[in-house]
C-alpha cells in the first residue's frame, strides 16, 4: 500500500485541545519566570522610592549599625590614645631637671596647666621620630620645632589628651599630624601590611608633603 507523502495523521479535537492548553501554560510559566523589561524597570523604580523613602533618622541608624559591627571586629578602634601610645619613649638625651624644664618653657613662653605634664622637648631627634619622617621634615625646611611643638608634641605621643592654643601659622597641625603618622607606621612595622598603589611609609610622607 502506497502511503501519501502530504498525509496527516487525524487528532481528535478534544485531544487538540488538550494539546494547546498544556502549551498556553508553559508559555504562560515561561513568563512567570522571565519577566519582561517594563516589570524589571517598574521594579527597579520600586527599588528607588523604597531607598528614598527612608527617613534621615532611619539612615542614622543604618549607618551607625554598621559601625558597631565594624568595631566589634577590631578591638583596637576602642582602644584609648595613651593605650595606642605605649611604646614611645623620647630619647634618654632629653631628660632634664625641673629648673631646666621651667627654663625652657620660659624660653619658648609656654604656659601649661594640668597635672604631671611631659616635659618639652626642643629638638625633633630627641623625640625618636622615625628616620624617614625626619628626613620629610627636612625637605619641607622643618629643621626645629617651634613652641607648640616643643610642648605639644611630647604630650600627644605620650597619650595625653591636650587643648593648645596658638596663633595661626604656628605649626598646630603639626602637632596632631605627626603622632598620627607614628602610630600608622608602628601599625605596619606589627602587621607588615602594604598597600597596592604604594608602601603606607611612602602614602604617609607623601601626605605630610602635602599639608
Amino acid at each position: 500500500m502506497k502511503v501519501d507523502d502530504d498525509y496527516v495523521e487525524y487528532v481528535p479535537v478534544a485531544k487538540r485541545r488538550a494539546m494547546q492548553e498544556r502549551k498556553g501554560k508553559v508559555m504562560e510559566d515561561k513568563e512567570k519566570r522571565a519577566p519582561s523589561l517594563l516589570v524589571k524597570a517598574t521594579q527597579q523604580q520600586l527599588k528607588r522610592r523604597r531607598r528614598r523613602d527612608v527617613s534621615a533618622t532611619e539612615q542614622i541608624i543604618l549607618q551607625e549599625k554598621e559601625m558597631m559591627e565594624h568595631l566589634s571586629c577590631d578591638k583596637k578602634t576602642l582602644m584609648s590614645v595613651r593605650e595606642l601610645a605605649k611604646g614611645w619613649e623620647p630619647h634618654p638625651g632629653s631628660i632634664m631637671s625641673s629648673k631646666q624644664i621651667d627654663l625652657t618653657r620660659k624660653q619658648f613662653h609656654i604656659i601649661v596647666s594640668g597635672e604631671d605634664i611631659p616635659p618639652p622637648i626642643k629638638n625633633f631627634n630627641d623625640m625618636n621620630i622615625p628616620r624617614g619622617l625626619g628626613v620629610t621634615l627636612k625637605e619641607k625646611g622643618i629643621v626645629k620645632p617651634t613652641p607648640i611643638q616643643v610642648q605639644g608634641l611630647p604630650v600627644i605621643l605620650s597619650g595625653r589628651d591636650m587643648i593648645g592654643i596658638a596663633s595661626t601659622g604656628s605649626g598646630k597641625t603639626l602637632v596632631f599630624v605627626l603622632p598620627m603618622i607614628m602610630i600608622a607606621l608602628q601599625e605596619e612595622m606589627v602587621r607588615q601590611t602594604r598597600s597596592k598603589d604604594c608602601h603606607l611609609l611612602e602614602c604617609l610622607q607623601n601626605t605630610l608633603v602635602s599639608l
